[in-house]
């Protein structure tokens, strides 16, 4: 690991804070990565920005584990693959995510200090009253990191690596709270972080029933330079470059993803003739498709009356096909189409054997 010294200068880059979203939080260790537990519906969500995540790794003999995601797993009585929303578990056979979340504002800010550490700014005014077990907690999250020991590596996104409280808090109604939390350069190492991307999470959550009572979020990102006076003035050019494109980046990469449609290949039960039905299913988003064409690629077959002209946004639409040959079942199907506003996209859809 490159060492986190006064030899180096950080920037913060920070990117503008948004509205409290609620909080996932998943249990795995190395050999299941989360990707691999979570279902669909949570990782659409998670992509939307409609919940923030957070990876806990329960294998202590893990270079990802902190002694903290221990002690979440045992006050949630969570086990490997368990998934808890604002603290309360969530039954993965669901087909549906609970809407009725209550989920307090706080507002969250980053600053570089003088001596390179991290300062936390947090902030929120109180709605209700806060029961006295309620505590605040910070979280730094590497937003992506090295894993060569699970099957599905390289990368695990999101993994909690650094935790502290703080139970210094006005808990009347109407109270305005204002939190501080400083992280020096020498604690940043003894936690296994250097020069990355990091995200930084302030919760409340209660002791007693382990619930989060509200939150706030932000992107950290650390660039390290030589320290030299003399290309100072070079550095913060590109940084503030940076930040500029960085925001334009997660700007249109959020539409881009609020815009694409969800496509899946569905298999129902065995119809009248003892064969299953064959269905690709379209889910639209945002934007409406069109120009939707589908090649059997000689294994399947489609009937042009059942492909729509154009799929209105925010529409399910299933497309029925037909398999004409049995002996390759795993052959693909490819669908074409056009998203409203980008350009044409190609997709193999394969369906799984049972």
């Amino acid at each position: 690991m490159k060492r986190v010294g006064i030899f180096f200068l950080f920037f913060i880059i920070l990117v503008p804070a948004v509205d409290a979203v609620p909080i996932i939080e998943i249990f795995v260790d190395e050999k299941t990565p989360s990707n691999q537990n979570i279902p669909q519906v949570v990782v659409s969500s998670i992509e939307n920005g409609d919940l923030e995540l957070l990876v806990w790794y329960l294998d202590t003999n893990s270079s990802l584990h902190i002694t903290a995601a221990s002690e979440r797993a045992q006050d949630l009585d969570a086990k490997n693959g368990d998934i808890f929303i604002q603290g309360v578990f969530w039954n993965k056979s669901n087909e549906n995510l609970p809407n009725d979340f209550d989920n307090l504002d706080i507002e969250l800010n980053v600053k570089q200090g003088n001596d390179n550490a991290i300062i936390l700014e947090a902030s929120t005014t109180l709605e209700n009253e806060l029961d006295q077990t309620v505590v605040l907690q910070w979280l730094l999250l590497k937003r992506s990191v090295t894993t060569s020991e699970h099957p599905l590596g390289p990368t695990e996104s999101n993994v909690v690596s650094y935790h502290a409280w703080d139970s210094n808090i006005n808990r009347t109604k109407g109270a305005e709270n204002q939190w501080t939390h400083q992280i020096e350069p020498n604690t940043l190492e003894s936690w296994n972080i250097g020069n990355e991307e990091l995200i930084a999470i302030v919760s409340l959550i209660s002791l007693e029933s382990k619930e989060i009572e509200g939150s706030g979020s932000s992107e950290v990102i650390l660039y390290q330079n030589q320290e030299s006076e003399k290309n100072y003035a070079t550095s913060f050019l590109l940084i503030f470059s940076g930040i500029i494109g960085s925001i334009l980046v997660i700007q249109s990469e959020k539409r881009r993803q609020q815009n694409m449609p969800l496509i899946r290949p569905l298999i129902t039960n065995k119809n009248k003739d003892g064969d299953y039905d064959y269905f690709i299913e379209i889910t639209t988003r945002q934007a409406l498709v069109k120009e939707i064409t589908i090649d059997g690629n000689g294994f399947w077959r489609c009937s042009s009356n059942e492909i729509p002209k154009e799929i209105p946004s925010r529409t399910t639409k299933k497309i029925k096909i037909r398999q004409i040959s049995k002996k390759e079942k795993n052959e693909p199907c490819t669908i074409r189409l056009e998203v409203d506003g980008y350009e044409r996209w190609v997709l193999d859809i394969v369906f799984p054997e049972t």
